[in-house]
């Protein structure tokens, strides 16, 4: 600390010091001041602020004099280097004071204040502090803050208790003998100053005597105050500053066991009735068990599965039974996330419930023919909570404190958690439609889940990652025989030289790898085979497989594509490069009857609007007889040649789909969109079969409604402002 080199005496002069760079600190002697005042800098007219005044009258001072003050100035305008007088505009004759040119720092000017106002000194910070406290101070005024209540203030007690809460506020308890009761506002310390609200209370105790009482309190800070870091709190008490210091010795209570602790001395305290309503929250708080089925009235609720969707949020089934409708709002707690859900979530018919519940007497207002207790709800998190983070539901109960049921939420992706609820649905269920609008459909359009990602490879031959075209294979976990895939290729004489990837699921790949790496190596194939984690359809497996090769043109292509006859490949490559290399060009593909599947996406019109289609599909392979390559408005990833960097530059798939359609169909947009054109080349025929998720048809037809809804929001406005490509070129 630099030594006081003096308060000016004169009248005439300040000195000034910078509390943070908003705002400066002056002190001097003068005239009476009243408690704000406006203040001229440098002689400027527009250079005016308001400052605030905390003086002390002095016992030999004239009576131009007769004043010591310290001034808090507002220093938005003006630098300090700058500041050459201030003009205090003082009712009467204004004071005009020149600011002392050597450089103080913010203690000395203090000590030199306390020097000069001795006894007074005490009222003096405190008005200083009080000043400084005003409004939302920032970080460094707050350290300086901090930095004089220290020196103001007065040891008055300790804390001897103490925990976390969920929501983030801080459970006090221990002893003062001058700690106010009620809403106070403190500074507590940990690795810093925080201001903080704290609401206390007296409690009785027996140990303490008559000078002394137990105190307890929820403390919450602007910014969360970690327990086991608090040193001691600052509070202002009915004559100064004091503080409670944390016990060393003191007992840090686990964050579950807080509202227990709280309840063991809740009969002793005392406080006015707000005051104590909140403690009693607080004491009633989630400690980790279900409360609901403790309820004395008729309110009980059962979970069949939570899961949470990695990058999205929690997908809750369960129900509720509330026939006197008690309940006035159910809370999913996440952290320091609160959501409310009963307002959101979708109904479902449990008369299983309505049976298991119908000859409790607690339950006589039991509606027999009223069975919608079931719910399917979920919930977008701004973070997937840890594995030791505490998940539940919290139901607000009229004329009771709430009550809690524990979640002990597994983990799972969108698809996963899907194939658990959609089979149950009746698609023509109002409750499958409402919940592929409110639960499902946001739950995708949430995701921001993890890509697929290779855990090991293998390669056979001399695989060649460097060279300038690479095909992809991508297999998902329904194909039955890869195999038939291998041998194809390696009969045709184009693609068996080739180095290709053959990319899918790890699970399945474990099962059929050897058997694969036998028909590659029998085949003389240069094959790179890859292991992957996160894969759910061809689309990831493909992903995967780009990024295992550095090629510059990728031949994508299922494994539930195969050639229709050899020589396949060289003529879809000729009309890749006789475009530039600069789009995406597919094959026409047939069903096994030769049948149409897919001969390219278009944009079609109605009195709607525009919306895609894929033409021709189911009809004999006969009507593309006369067909020309034509740009279509979409291409597809089941057989295309494409370049890497058109790919990459759009970052590949779209993760929030179930399905590999509309996922598909996703990319080709992007891609055209990013500048990249799609292609039909109508003369080249591969197989391909139709693709089944599941054997469960309510499955089927819902993912396929989902993936729709999925892609009409992101892509239904796009599309009505497309310009169609209809047109041949040969």
């Amino acid at each position: 600390m630099t030594e006081p080199s003096g308060m000016p005496l004169d009248g005439r002069t300040v000195v000034a010091a910078l509390v943070d760079d908003g705002l400066a600190l002056m002190a001097g002697v003068g005239a009476a001041m009243p408690a704000t005042i406006d203040v001229f800098l440098n002689g400027q007219s527009d250079a005016k602020v308001q400052a605030s005044i905390i003086s002390w009258r002095r016992a030999d001072g004239p009576p131009e004099a007769a004043y010591g003050f310290v001034a808090l100035l507002p220093m938005q305008n003006v630098s300090q280097r700058r500041l050459k007088t201030a003009l205090f505009k003082a009712p009467g004759q204004p004071g005009e004071y020149r600011i002392e040119s050597r450089s103080q720092g913010l203690e000395s000017i203090l000590s030199a204040v306390a020097e000069q106002s001795g006894a007074a000194f005490a009222t003096v910070i405190d008005g200083v502090i009080e000043a400084l406290l005003a409004g939302n101070p920032n970080k460094k005024r707050l350290r300086t803050v901090a930095a004089l209540v220290r020196i103001a203030a007065r040891s008055n007690g300790f804390i001897e208790v103490l925990g976390g809460l969920e929501e983030g506020d801080i459970y006090i308890q221990g002893w003062s003998s001058n700690f106010p009761t009620g809403r106070i506002r403190v500074i507590a310390i940990d690795d810093g100053p925080v201001l903080a609200e704290l609401t206390s209370a007296e409690f009785l105790r027996d140990d303490l005597g008559e000078h002394a009482t137990g105190v307890t309190g929820l403390m919450t800070g602007d910014t969360k105050i970690n327990p086991a870091k608090l040193q001691r709190v600052y509070f202002r008490g009915r004559d100064g500053w004091f503080s409670i210091e944390v016990y060393q010795q003191r007992v840090l209570v686990a964050l579950p066991d807080v509202p227990a602790h709280i309840r063991s001395v809740l009969d002793r305290v005392k406080a006015p009735d707000n005051i104590l309503e909140q403690i009693r929250m607080a004491a009633h708080r989630f400690d980790g068990r279900d409360t609901v089925s403790e309820l004395d009235r008729p309110v009980r609720i059962g979970i069949d599965f939570s899961l949470v969707i990695e990058g999205s949020g929690i997908l809750i089934s369960g129900w509720m039974l509330d026939p006197d409708r008690a309940v006035e709002g159910v809370m999913l707690r996440v952290g320091g996330e609160a959501i409310r859900i009963d307002d959101r979530w979708t109904r479902q018919s449990r008369p299983d419930v309505t049976n298991a519940f119908l000859n409790d007497p607690m339950f006589s207002g039991l509606n027999p023919a009223r069975n919608s207790h079931g719910f399917l709800v979920f919930s977008p998190l701004e973070d997937t909570p840890s594995s030791d983070q505490p998940v539940y539901l919290e139901l607000a109960i009229n004329d009771a404190f709430p009550a809690y049921c524990p979640l002990n939420p597994t983990r799972a992706s969108a698809r996963q958690a899907l194939s658990r609820v959609l089979p149950s649905l009746d698609p023509r269920s109002v409750t499958a439609s409402n919940s592929i609008e409110r639960q499902f459909g946001p739950m995708l359009q949430n995701m921001t889940a993890q890509s697929p990602y290779a855990i090991d490879t293998h390669d056979i031959g001399n695989f060649d990652e460097d060279a300038p075209v690479a095909m992809i294979v991508g297999v998902d976990d329904t194909i039955s025989d890869i195999g038939v895939t291998i041998a194809l290729l390696g009969l045709d004489d184009v693609t068996r030289h080739l180095p290709i990837v053959i990319a899918g699921p790890a699970e399945s790949f474990d099962q059929v790898g050897s058997d694969m790496m036998r028909l590659a190596a029998f085949y003389k194939l240069n094959v790179r085979i890859v292991f992957a984690e996160g894969v759910e359809d061809f689309c990831d497996a493909l992903e995967v497989g780009i990024a295992a090769t550095n090629s510059e043109t990728l031949a994508l292509v299922s494994a539930h594509i195969l050639p229709h006859d050899n020589g396949w490949f060289e003529p879809l490559l000729a009309a890749y490069r006789k475009r530039g290399s600069k789009c995406v060009v597919c094959p026409t593909i047939l069903f096994e009857d030769d049948s149409v599947r897919w001969a390219g996406t278009w944009i079609e019109g109605n009195v709607d609007g525009q919306y895609l289609a894929d033409r021709y599909v189911g009809y004999p392979r006969a009507v593309l007889a006369d067909a020309e390559p034509t740009e279509v408005s979409a291409g597809t990833p089941e057989c295309c040649i494409l370049p890497r960097k058109a790919f990459e530059d759009i970052n590949g798939f779209t993760r929030g789909y179930i399905g590999p359609a509309e996922k598909g169909l996703d990319l080709a947009l992007k891609l055209r969109l990013g500048g990249t054109p799609s292609w039909w080349i109508p003369e080249i025929e591969v197989l391909g079969s139709e693709q089944s998720i599941t054997s469960a048809p309510a499955w089927e037809e819902l993912s396929h409604r989902l993936d729709r809804w999925a892609f009409d929001r992101r892509w239904s406005l796009v599309v009505s402002n497309l310009r169609s490509h209809n047109h041949a070129v040969d």
